[in-house]
């Protein structure tokens, strides 16, 4: 059979410039330029100090959870000997003698800035940490008390000559190396536990001041308790990030969560990734350490000042001092729900889109709790990834069960970081008489979506939750998300389809409107890529809109560059990891990149296509990761609703004019902030706060005016 002859009005495609490394950014290299934007956060001077060291210990966080990740698995790489280049052309071996390059230059920078900046202001401001040599009589009395009733009876000093003493030094947590003198000559390891306070507080002989001593000075200062008349050594300090990379094996495992279990404890005897010794250890004690941990030269960090800034959240938060914090922005309810109201009634009159945490999270807590305690509700499905610890979900859950509901979650257990509390919760749920299921073989579940089948007027009804972000009423305040409530037909059978196929794992059919991965999520977004390019290609105009947490997906970036190829204008808001270079002649010149670093953390997945001048628009759970669209259960959603598509249009477009706190990525990989000075500068966070106020004002004064929308 011949082809078709081509269209002699069509112009032909042109044909593809070949792609080569120099195209795309390195993902870990790109995901420390993230970690350096939100240490310009802890930088800013416009800041209050208590903001700006909020932001000094998300910075320190952070870089754990990359050393123990993806520096982890960087290093097993390396050791298996593989040299397969990623898109930007570097071998595992590459990538990990940089990131450790880098990470050098950042940590730096961050005690510089805690040093030269945050430490003075906080000392101005009556907030400060006291040297051992500089405490009271006073001091070191109550400081002794305390030592002696809550930190030595905790303490188990190890000997390093047992064959148990590197299993003896859990990860993250201070450790204390000392040099013991006496009969024999003997090294002693202190492991800190992570439960105690690490600010302790003391008197303050002329009040109105916050001081405090570290743990580890306290440790210090009394060590030589532990050992009467011996001699005992400045203690050398240290911590240490192990590998977590150590995953079940779920496709063969016949007890997923004895399995989980057991690559818990595993993961702590796992090998060291990262020693940090603060300054001033002696080289005897160095050696033993590193020898100790079986590091290598490059993984050992001399920190120059106090380990794991992660302490520094607990001084963010400490009370009496509001002016050195920023101003609270309230969270409101939705003016589409009347106060009072059942969440049901508010659902049928039409769909209800959130913005967390402008708008409250409250109608999904509603959603579980109303449905748990209402005799109409059936049946409740959810999807759990991340919980909150006292979890208002969960607790909603436990009781639907015990009152005869047919309750079915699926607890993801290889949440990274959050197994051993999704293990524990799961069991409270078992033993409530809810059915439990751990996960899907081979593949994590990150969807966001909860299914209540309610009986109304001798008919099934389904109302539903479709979310980008965790069912974790804590982080809600934090994060920003985008929240759907419906009871649309198509979608409710859509997701009825979805539980059966991910809980009984029963064979993958066709959706109505959702989209699923990896069973063709990605198909759908490249198709509407596609489309737009088409499009282009045809001379009519063509625009995408992109807000997401990371792109690295390397067939997502190639349907992008051929898209910007055919004259597609597209917008990308991307949080962290971007591995696409914007801006190069004749590849990217119509892709431009925003980052949004502020107060909130930036999570919404939201996707918008101009199709024609009717937008197609979808909220999701999946970044554009080949991890999210290949090896994840996701879920993209579509918007139907005219007022929520605008509404998340208009999301959109406010991102992408921000000049506050947006920062857009060049040709070279380097982020800029835009020059404006304060008085012109726009901030979309501050901006959708504001419009939420008003929003909530307008509805208290006409409540009548504000009756939410009929469906369309």
């Amino acid at each position: 059979m011949k082809s078709p002859s081509p269209n002699p009005e069509q112009p032909p495609e042109p044909p593809k410039l070949r792609l080569t490394e120099e195209h795309f950014i390195n993902r870990e290299l790109s995901w420390l330029a993230f970690n350096s934007r939100v240490l310009d956060e802890a930088a800013r001077s416009t800041l209050p100090v208590l903001e700006r060291v909020k932001f000094l210990a998300i910075t320190a966080s952070n870089l754990d959870e990359f050393f123990m990740v993806r520096v982890g698995g960087l290093q097993l790489l390396r050791e298996q000997g593989l040299r397969a280049r990623d898109s930007a052309g570097l071998t595992p071996t590459q990538q990990w003698e940089q990131i450790h390059q880098q990470a050098a230059l950042f940590i730096a920078r961050q005690y510089d800035i805690l040093q030269q900046q945050l430490v003075p202001l906080l000392h101005e401001k009556g907030i400060r940490r006291l040297p051992i040599d500089n405490l009271t009589p006073v001091q070191r009395t109550q400081l002794r008390e305390y030592f002696a009733e809550h930190i030595s009876p905790v303490l188990s000093p190890v000997v390093i000559d047992d064959a148990g003493a590197r299993a003896a030094i859990p990860a993250l947590n201070i450790v204390l190396l000392c040099t013991v003198s006496g009969d024999d000559k003997r090294h002693v390891l202190l492991p800190l536990p992570a439960n105690l306070p690490r600010h302790v507080a003391v008197p303050d002989p002329e009040g109105g001041q916050h001081l405090y001593v570290n743990l580890e000075d306290v440790v210090t200062l009394f060590i030589g308790e532990f050992f009467p008349s011996e001699k005992v050594s400045a203690p050398a300090r240290f911590r240490v990030s192990r590998n977590t990379d150590i995953t079940v094996d779920d496709e063969s495992a016949f007890d997923l969560a004895s399995e989980m279990a057991e690559v818990l404890e595993a993961r702590l005897k796992s090998p060291a990734i990262r020693i940090e010794i603060e300054a001033g250890a002696s080289r005897e004690h160095t050696r033993i350490i590193r020898d100790l941990c079986g590091a290598r030269t490059a993984q050992l960090y001399e920190v120059p000042g106090e380990l794991d800034l992660r302490a520094f959240f607990q001084l963010a938060s400490i009370s009496g001092f509001d002016e050195l914090k920023v101003e609270s922005w309230d969270s409101h309810l939705s003016t589409a729900i009347t106060p009072g109201e059942s969440i049901f009634d508010a659902i049928k009159r039409g769909d209800i889109l959130l913005h967390h945490p402008f708008e409250s999270f409250d109608p999904i807590l509603a959603l579980v709790e109303e449905a748990a305690a209402d005799p109409n509700v059936i049946a409740i499905k959810q999807i759990l990834y991340r919980t909150a610890k006292n979890s208002r979900i969960i607790s909603a859950l436990i009781r639907a069960a015990q009152a005869g509901k047919h309750v079915t979650v699926l607890v993801e257990l290889k949440a990274r970081f959050d197994e051993a509390r999704n293990l524990e919760r799961a069991a409270d749920l078992i033993n409530a008489g809810a059915q439990i299921i751990y996960g899907v073989a081979g593949l994590k579940t990150h969807a966001k979506v909860c299914l209540v089948m309610r009986r109304e007027s001798g008919h099934m009804t389904r109302y539903m939750h479709f979310g980008t972000g965790n069912y974790n009423e804590a982080t809600a305040k934090l994060y920003t998300d985008i929240s759907l409530l419906t009871c649309r037909a198509e979608l409710g059978a859509d997701a009825s389809t979805f539980f059966n196929t991910v809980t009984g794992r029963s064979r993958f059919v066709h959706f109505n409107k959702l989209s699923m991965a990896p069973y063709g999520l990605r198909e759908r977004l490249l198709s509407m890529i596609r489309s737009e390019t088409e499009r282009a290609r045809q001379g009519d105009a063509a625009e995408i809109m992109l807000k997401m947490n990371a792109l690295e997906d390397r067939q997502m970036i190639e349907a992008l560059y051929d898209a910007s190829q055919a004259g597609v204008k597209i917008r990308l808001n991307v949080r962290g990891i971007c591995c696409l270079r914007p801006g190069i002649k004749g590849i990217s010149e119509n892709i431009s990149v925003v980052s949004i670093i502020d107060r909130y953390l930036e999570h919404a997945r939201v996707f918008w296509f101009r199709q024609g001048g009717k937008p197609a628009v979808f909220i999701a759970s999946a970044d554009f990761m080949n991890r999210n669209l290949s090896k994840r259960v996701e879920l993209l959603t579509p918007v139907e609703d005219k007022e929520a598509r605008k509404r998340l249009q208009h999301i959109l477009e406010t991102h992408f004019a921000d000049t506050a706190r947006g920062r857009t990525l060049k040709p070279d990989g380097t982020w800029h902030l835009a020059h404006v000075t304060a008085a012109k500068a726009h901030r979309s966070q501050e901006q959708f706060a504001r419009e939420m106020t008003k929003r909530a004002r307008q509805a208290n004064e006409s409540p009548d005016v504000l009756v939410p929308h009929t469906p369309k």
